[in-house]
């Protein structure tokens, strides 16, 4: 038996961790998802750059919370290379904005370091740490240092370091954690833009507090997934965040504005965040990463011959969309104002200085009402995210359980700026608010177009033609709504008798058009019991999958209903709805 390397004296009252296996590699992901959502809006007020992915903290939550989905349900569960290479995967489907898309690299490099590893040994998480930083500035097309790049360099080499004179895994990680946040630190004094905002960068501390909730979770085995008591280790300095706008100074005079909020406008505007996923086979990613990168700024396009993230500011979506599309299947499409999101920034915190000197501010010249606009109701992020890129102006949050109130829904018009608003209600407990808008609306003539589902509203707004009437819009969508049948699919919250129907409490339940017609006990045999009931094969059948449905899980019953079904299209969208596991559009 070879002679193990001692531990430091730092672990001399604990037994040495030598290994790790899946299941503490998935307690780790775990915590670090724990870790990261109590820290996320802490990481948020980071940010200094106006655009929609500055919610660092938000989209790197997201981020991982996909790749933390995935991994539950790795196929060898006891495997540390099965249970990373599926929170890889997860995670390069689940990315959002800049950083959640280097996150996602960094977890790649990391399953890539691991891989044909069942156990993970001082070593190994050494080593998965430095692929995990190559891997990400491999990712980025002209790397930044001062940014999570040299947060994961610097920490991949305080792991190989200490890995070279210990075989605890405790220690190693330990050590990694200390090394992050002193890197965090380092990063104003590497970037210009934090130093005049006198802020670390949000992304490189999002990965700190992974990197800290997942070292706490593997050191303590016997620990479930910790809830953090803290918003950072004790003993670390204290974060330097920008003051909220508005804050006084011992004058009297609101402090000067930092952040976004500091960044005057563009005359040529910020343009548009673009993310989506190319759908292979065998894509060529240096080839597309060539041609698109051209297209933009800040691109990451990152992947395999089966599958390719892509995430691009550009000032023409539609000449970007066209050239991706030409090189596969497109699917997760957002596209995002960014413009329209820095002004928004910088109108709060016009209102912020406003409420604190007690005194209005000079009014932030407006861009002048549009004649047309529309404000759709939608729960799921998923959801939202469809309808802002089908061209909803604005997207008030709310379904079933959770239906918005008059104001929220007035709030929400008024967000539009336009002249005449059609609103788009897409719950039928939500139609008789809605109706109620246009009297309090001063100024805007607000029509509803009384969308009853989620499948209508999306149906209304491919109809929507913004250079039509208020009237031939309306017109337009109420006829695309009578094409679309929408299939809600549930389970039953107690026992009773519908329609013939016996119910019984946990049953999988079919609301086609707010009629149960299906019972079962699965959801494949309630789907597919209701497409049989059509009098006629529907043409496209659109499955939106609701938050409590993993991918895999979604895309599974998708392929059985494409094999029964060879004649009808189908498309797989996720919804993020709660309530409804799966949302069906039958056009």
């Amino acid at each position: 038996m070879s002679a193990t390397k001692p531990a430091p004296e730092l672990s001399v009252l604990r037994e040495p961790l030598r290994e790790i296996s899946g299941e503490q590699v998935l307690a780790g992901l775990t915590a670090a998802l724990s870790w990261l959502e109590a820290n996320q809006q802490e990481i948020n007020d980071l940010n200094v750059f106006p655009v929609p992915d500055g919610d660092t903290g938000s989209n790197m939550y997201l981020t991982l919370r996909s790749a933390v989905e995935e991994a539950r349900h790795a196929p060898t569960p006891d495997g540390a290379d099965s249970v990373l290479a599926a929170a890889a995967h997860g995670s390069l489907m689940g990315a959002r904005g800049n950083s959640g898309v280097i996150l996602s690299q960094i977890l790649r490099g990391f399953a890539q370091g691991s891989a044909q590893r069942a156990h993970l040994d001082a070593g190994g998480v050494a080593l998965a740490l430095t692929e995990a930083s190559a891997v990400a500035y491999r990712a980025v097309m002209k790397p930044t240092e001062g940014t999570i790049l040299t947060v994961v360099r610097d920490a991949a080499s305080a792991a190989a370091a200490s890995a070279a004179s210990t075989d605890d895994i405790r220690v190693v990680l330990d050590r990694v954690v200390t090394e992050a946040h002193a890197a965090v630190e380092r990063t104003t004094d590497q970037l210009q833009v934090l130093r005049d905002a006198n802020v670390v960068d949000a992304g490189g501390f999002g990965l700190a507090v992974i990197l800290e909730g997942f070292a706490r979770a593997v050191g303590d085995a016997h620990a479930a997934a910790p809830v953090p008591a803290l918003l950072r280790r004790s003993g670390e300095p204290a974060l330097r965040l920008p003051p909220n706008p508005g804050d006084l100074e011992a004058t009297g005079s609101p402090v000067a504005r930092r952040g976004a909020a500091a960044i005057a406008p563009r005359e040529q505007g910020w343009g548009y965040c673009t993310e989506f996923l190319i759908n292979g086979p065998g894509l060529d990613v240096e080839a597309i990463r060539s041609e698109l990168s051209a297209l933009g700024e800040s691109a990451l396009v990152v992947g395999d011959p089966e599958l390719v993230r892509v995430h691009i500011h550009t000032g023409d979506p539609a000449e970007l969309i066209a050239a991706a599309s030409s090189r596969g299947r497109m699917s997760k499409l957002k596209v995002e104002d960014m413009s329209a999101q820095h002004h928004d920034v910088l109108a709060r915190a016009e209102a912020n200085e406003a409420e604190t000197i007690g005194t209005a501010v000079q009014e932030r010249p407006q861009a002048p009402p549009k004649a047309i606009g529309v404000a759709s109701v939608a729960p799921g992020e998923g959801f939202r995210e469809i309808m802002g890129s089908l061209g909803a102006d604005i997207v008030v949050s709310g379904g079933q359980t959770m239906n918005p109130s008059i104001e929220d829904l007035l709030n929400g018009v008024r967000a539009v700026n336009a002249e005449r608003v059609i609103l788009l209600p897409n719950n039928g407990n939500v139609i008789l608010t809605a109706e109620q808008v246009d009297p309090l609306a001063d100024g805007c003539e607000v029509r509803v177009v009384p969308t009853r589902n989620l499948p209508q509203g999306i149906s209304a707004l491919l109809a929507f033609d913004a250079t039509a009437s208020i009237e031939e819009n309306v017109e337009r969508m109420l006829a695309a709504i009578a094409t679309v049948r929408a299939v809600e699919v549930t389970h039953a919250v107690r026992d009773t008798s519908v329609n013939g129907h016996d119910i019984k409490l946990g049953d999988v339940i079919a609301v086609v058009d707010d009629v149960i017609t299906q019972v079962g006990s699965d959801y494949l045999g309630v789907i597919e019991a209701v497409l049989q009931s059509q009098d006629a094969q529907p043409e496209l059948v659109t499955v939106y999958s609701g938050h409590e449905i993993d991918e895999q899980e979604a895309a599974a019953l998708v392929g059985s209903l494409r094999t029964a079904h060879p004649e009808t299209e189908f498309e797989l969208q996720a919804g993020g709805q709660e309530h409804y596991p799966y949302v069906l559009s039958l056009e």
